[in-house]
């Protein structure tokens, strides 16, 4: 199993629950995913239940197609890192980190320190350069 596939696979455990949840799971749902540290907003909740689903389905298809989806996995460093310095840094910073959601920040700090290890860039940017 190569690391490629150890990252559709984190995702997709990682995404199953949390992704769901906050989808169709509601306000409660919503609010036990982000571990009701945001105030609760059905549009903002759903938005983002999308998202992280999108994400399990694109790692679901990651396990059959690895160097196809890889793109995915450079989409997530880059949204989760922005989230990082925009939402979490400023809060840490400025003594109010009990606003932060660790579960989920924990997980955006293990992916994009990982990540960019793990995705094929040769592959994803220049193979079909190559004639």
């Amino acid at each position: 199993m190569t690391p490629l596939v150890l990252a559709y696979i984190f995702n997709i455990i990682v995404l199953i629950p949390i992704g769901l949840m906050t989808m169709l799971g509601g306000e409660k749902g919503g609010q036990l995913a982000c571990q009701r540290k945001f105030p609760e907003s059905e549009g903002f909740r759903t938005i983002l239940g999308s998202l992280w689903t999108a994400i399990l389905i694109g790692s679901v298809l990651g396990l059959f197609f690895p160097i196809k989806m890889s793109a995915l996995l450079l989409i997530q460093v880059i949204y989760k890192t922005l989230w990082l310095l925009v939402y979490a840094m400023p809060r840490m910073l400025n003594q109010r980190s009990n606003e932060v959601p660790w579960g989920i920040a924990s997980t955006f700090l293990i992916i994009i320190v990982s990540y960019p290890w793990i995705i094929p860039w040769g592959q994803l940017f220049f193979d079909g350069v190559r004639r």
